[in-house]
């Protein structure tokens, strides 16, 4: 199967957006860290849920806010954990 290439400009774009959306929500919720490694699976694994309900529902807009809200999420926790402000 031939698959198209993707361009470095959409890399871009979807990097910048969840940069973005990051800077967002640590401003609408605050700047505090997650406390812990299964707070972070928790959002993860919850973010993960919405995505799997917007496939089904076969809304692309809705898919692309939900894999948002993943990277957002994993990018998050990932900060967490080099900041070392995780509790355990």
């Amino acid at each position: 199967m031939k698959r198209n290439n993707i361009t470095e400009p959409a890399i871009k774009k979807s990097t910048e957006e969840t940069y973005n959306k990051i800077i967002y929500r640590l401003n609408q919720k605050g700047w505090h860290s997650l406390s812990s490694t299964h707070e972070i699976l928790g959002v993860v694994a919850e973010e993960y849920q919405e995505l799997i309900e917007a496939i089904k529902e076969g809304d692309k807009e809705k898919i692309k806010q939900e894999l948002l809200d993943i990277s957002v999420a994993c990018n998050f926790g990932m900060a967490c954990i080099d900041s070392k402000t995780l509790d355990w």
